[in-house]
């Protein structure tokens, strides 16, 4: 009887609630703490900060897939159009004029002081970008001529005996050349027309007869026509000229003056210098010369200096 009221109290008693199993940290702890003894938490060690000055917040991890410039670079837009501006109306290079007249390269030279020209690219001495120059030039649609040259040749004289004497020559030429087809094209072209007038002073020759005579020097006028072939579109390039015209000259046995034919041909160095080779076939003798010119420029200074020697020298000019 007794033992009922306790049976029936165990019976209706609540079950007792079973302690929670330790999970791996713990375990882990309390393996460490039984090696190397209980771990303590000092009181003193104040909690982590943020970056806020807020107590016990984590700071955010930086995300790696996002660019860190993406902020600083503008958004791309594809163009619908390119502008494209219109050529200027004028000077326009040909598009196909075969490869040996080809134009400078943009690796040609140039030197620090280029950069205080900014006329570099049009012809030296010219006026309105190469519509007229001074002297002359590739890009030049018309030119100045006048230049000096002397030459070394021989004059065959046809009095019968066969005389043939050695003749050396001055000469001063001037004119004008010009580019039809350039200016009617509005593009470069490599032909080029002009009318050139020279006066020459030659050398004179000793006849050894019954008396020695000394023979006057021979002056000649020339006027001719010139055909030009430019070789290239870069400054100062070669050229040939070829002169056909009259010339009016003294002869050496002979008084008077004589009408005949005049032919040149010569290579240029753009409007500088030039090569030439020449000829005059008149009535009673012919010369022939190879001769070397120069622009003015150049030679008037010469010719200045050699004159002041010969009348510092006593030679009556």
């Amino acid at each position: 009887m007794i033992q009922s009221p306790l049976i029936a109290l165990l019976l209706f008693a609540p079950p007792e609630s079973a302690p929670p199993e330790p999970d791996a940290a713990s375990a882990d702890a309390n393996s460490e703490s039984s090696e190397f003894g209980e771990l303590e938490a000092h009181e003193t060690a104040e909690p982590p900060r943020d970056a806020s000055g807020g107590y016990g917040a984590v700071a955010p991890l930086p995300n790696y897939d996002e660019d860190p410039n993406a902020r600083d670079k503008a958004p791309t837009v594809a163009p619908s159009k390119i502008d494209r501006k219109p050529k200027p109306i004028g000077f326009e290079e040909p598009k196909d004029y075969g490869p040996f007249f080809v134009p400078a390269p943009v690796s040609e030279v140039r030197f620090p002081g280029d950069a205080r020209r900014p006329d570099r690219d049009k012809p030296f001495a010219s006026v309105a970008g190469g519509m007229f120059c001074f002297i002359e030039d590739s890009a030049c649609d018309i030119s100045l001529l006048a230049d000096a040259d002397v030459g070394v040749g021989v004059n065959v004289v046809e009095n019968g005996n066969g005389l043939d004497v050695p003749y050396t020559q001055f000469r001063v030429r001037g004119g004008l050349t010009l580019r039809p087809i350039k200016l009617a094209r509005k593009q470069w072209h490599m032909w080029g027309l002009g009318l050139v007038g020279s006066w020459s002073l030659g050398s004179g020759s000793v006849l050894a007869t019954d008396d020695v005579t000394e023979l006057q020097p021979l002056r000649t006028w020339r006027i001719a026509v010139v055909n030009q072939l430019w070789l290239g579109q870069r400054r100062n390039a070669l050229h040939l000229d070829l002169s056909f015209g009259a010339a009016n000259s003294t002869v050496l046995d002979a008084p008077g003056r004589y009408w005949g034919t005049h032919a040149e041909l010569a290579l240029g160095f753009g409007g500088w210098a030039a090569l030439a080779l020449s000829g005059d076939f008149l009535d009673r003798d012919s010369r022939f010369v190879v001769g070397f010119r120069g622009h003015g420029i150049v030679t008037v200074p010469l010719i200045a200096l050699v004159v002041l020697g010969l009348v510092a020298g006593g030679v009556a000019l």
